[in-house]
């Protein structure tokens, strides 16, 4: 289960890595509404993964 856990925890800090970078590149461009549009799925995406998580 500790293995498992840390896993996890590798895969998330690595996803908010990429993020941290992805967004960054988008907004160094001034391309803020482009941020939204990219950054609203991603949030109901999270969301909706946390919802079924809880569920099971």
């Amino acid at each position: 289960m500790a293995t498992i856990l840390t896993s996890v925890g590798n895969v998330v800090t690595s996803a908010v890595g990429w993020m941290g970078s992805f967004l960054g590149t988008i907004t160094a461009a001034g391309n803020e509404i482009l941020l939204l549009f990219v950054l609203l799925p991603i949030v109901g995406l999270g969301i909706g993964l946390v919802k079924r998580m809880i569920r099971v």
